[in-house]
């Protein structure tokens, strides 16, 4: 159980036009800038024993979108009162502390902070180590068909008090410290998995025969994957020569891609390699500034390759199809 577990929420601005920023020589959409903060200290029992709130007012996004003010109950004057935001952000990370642990209701809310963090001027490094409490939860609580997962169904379905407000930052965050006593707090921590064993999870699941399974952090480009020869080049898991890709890449589900590569030396053989090894890769930006690449090789069967030729010819007639209708116009 960390020493120094911080519970957070945060309400966000948005604009009515996207806004970019360049971070580290590549440009990146702002998800929101912070309006309001709400943050507990808690004990391995989720008792309360320090809280922290505090209304910003944004520099980029200074008009409160509709949509944010009816959802949170915020209004413009609440912005324009609110502590300048590089100052109230100073604040916020001196009280959570430099060895402190985050955990939030959702995954949404430390890239924002981070994004923000950066944007004024502050070490966007921290915090190194945060927890998705929906994770913790459908530990204990596994999820039934048709079940919300927002906070305020969660607080529902468990019979706790109602006595707050919902879409305020300290309520929301009071809300999660409720939900957090009624579970076994330090053995979901405990058990909660790194970002590493997440993205095996995703990248590797059952059944399958699964080989070289590796992860590069801290890339703020999307693709540098497929550029960089020491993540794009793997090698034959019978030979160790290097494996000659596909031109074609398919997309499977959310940030993920696979290509059949092949062995020069292996391929038509008996091995494992013989008919092509799947190269297969996930891409994750937990903290919305950095990238992490999970690759693995697959040895594929038959079901999985004739799988393969099917997407792949679909794939090129679609790339075919583009190509002619821009000749075209």
């Amino acid at each position: 159980m960390p020493r120094n577990l911080v519970l957070f929420d945060l309400e966000w601005n948005i604009g009515y036009q996207p806004y970019t920023f360049n971070y580290h020589g590549v440009q990146q959409t702002f998800r929101g800038e912070i309006v309001e903060i709400g943050a507990v200290k808690i004990d391995e029992d989720a008792n309360v024993l320090d809280t922290f709130s505090i209304h910003l007012r944004p520099r980029i996004f200074r008009k409160l979108q509709h949509h944010i003010a009816k959802v949170t109950g915020l209004t413009q004057a609440d912005l324009d009162k609110g502590e300048p935001i590089v100052q109230g952000l100073r604040r916020f990370m001196q009280w959570c502390g430099p060895d402190a642990e985050f955990a939030e209701w959702g995954m949404d809310d430390v890239p924002v902070l981070k994004q923000n963090l950066y944007l004024c001027n502050i070490d966007e490094s921290k915090p190194t180590i945060w927890y998705d409490l929906q994770q913790v939860f459908l530990r204990e609580h596994p999820r039934k068909e048709g079940e919300g997962m927002t906070l305020e169904s969660v607080v529902t379905r468990l019979g706790l008090p109602m006595e707050r407000q919902f879409h305020d930052a300290l309520s929301d965050t009071l809300y999660t410290a409720d939900v957090c006593r009624m579970l076994d707090l330090r053995a979901g921590l405990a058990a909660y998995p790194t970002e590493e064993e997440s993205l095996r999870a995703s990248l590797c699941p059952t059944p399958g025969d699964y080989r070289d399974f590796e992860v590069f952090r801290g890339y703020v480009e999307q693709y540098t994957w497929r550029t960089d020869p020491k993540i794009y080049t793997m090698s034959c898991p019978e030979c160790g020569a290097p494996l000659k890709p596909d031109d074609v890449w398919l997309k499977k589900g959310s940030n993920s891609w696979y290509t059949l590569s092949q062995c020069p030396h292996c391929a038509g053989s008996s091995n494992a390699a013989g008919k092509g090894v799947f190269q297969r890769y996930k891409l994750a930006r937990r903290d919305g500034l950095h990238w992490s690449y999970a690759r693995c090789l697959q040895i594929p069967d038959d079901a999985s390759l004739a799988r393969w030729e099917k997407q792949r010819t679909a794939q090129l007639e679609r790339m075919k199809a583009r190509a002619e209708k821009q000749a075209a116009e």
